[in-house]
């Protein structure tokens, strides 16, 4: 991971610490649903604890071929999170 400065790492990190917090679940649980947010802070904390990034297609899979949500939801989810700055978490 690569940062032109401290800020925007501090920037990343305090996006990935609100991600996994009970506050994002209870931002956006009414629009996606528990399950699926749910899922989403587990996928993140794997990668956390693994020291892996995630590819943004695998995560599409996950969310499409196991738990069975539609490709619109999932893009509407990733614009409404802004996925891009996730990265380099989430490739």
């Amino acid at each position: 991971m690569y940062y032109n400065d401290s800020k925007d790492f501090i920037d990343f990190i305090d996006i990935v610490n609100f991600t996994l917090d009970s506050s994002f679940l209870e931002k956006w649980r009414y629009k996606y649903s528990e399950k699926f947010i749910t899922s989403f802070q587990m996928r993140l904390l794997k990668a956390l604890s693994d020291r892996k990034p995630i590819k943004k297609e695998s995560l599409t899979n996950f969310f499409k071929k196991k738990l069975k949500y539609s490709p619109e939801q999932i893009n509407n989810f990733y614009e409404s999170i802004d996925i891009n700055l996730y990265h380099p978490l989430i490739l």
